[in-house]
């Protein structure tokens, strides 16, 4: 029994860390969202001022419009960016990272809250902590579809796998509860 005590601590141990380190990248995805929104609205909100500028430093050769194709996604934002809405073509960039830095964030939440309840009890397998489980599976799937349709089903499914197994263990905690 002690032994069985002494690996309930250890997870509690690791689990009140891990929830250190996503409570701090939930906050630098917060900060990096807001920053990146800002700018974002800033740009298209100074288009005019900004395209003019882009525009004089290009002409006079200061300027590449290779320079600008962090902005180009797919061939809108390439024909943003030839016509001369450098500044708009930017600006929805930096709103789309602020977007996905949101998604992290959220992300970052539903995990600490897995590692706060793992913390907190004596078990992992509860009911709790396969939901908040399942809600972060479904958006890191969510996420990495945007890179890959292939790379997203392999890692929605190892992360259905994972959530099985932990509800098994949530049934088999159960009926080892219930015996007691």
């Amino acid at each position: 029994m002690r032994e069985e005590n002494m690996r309930i601590e250890k997870i509690q141990k690791s689990s009140k860390a891990a929830l250190t380190i996503t409570t701090i990248a939930k906050i630098f995805a917060i900060t990096m969202a807001v920053i990146l929104c800002l700018c974002g609205f800033l740009m298209i909100g100074l288009k005019g001022i900004l395209n003019e500028a882009i525009s004089y430093g290009i002409e006079s050769g200061q300027l590449q419009p290779e320079e600008f194709s962090f902005a180009y996604e797919g061939m809108i934002g390439q024909k943003l960016i030839e016509e001369g809405y450098i500044a708009e073509s930017a600006g929805a960039y930096m709103l789309a990272m602020g977007a996905m830095m949101i998604c992290l964030a959220v992300v970052m939440h539903f995990i600490g809250k897995v590692f706060k309840e793992m913390k907190e009890s004596y078990s992992p397998f509860r009911a709790e902590i396969v939901k908040s489980l399942r809600v972060s599976f479904v958006l890191i799937t969510i996420l990495s579809l945007k890179s890959s349709l292939l790379i997203g089903a392999v890692i929605g499914f190892s992360l259905w796998c994972v959530l099985n197994v932990f509800e098994y263990g949530c049934e088999l905690q159960k009926q080892s509860d219930e015996t007691l």
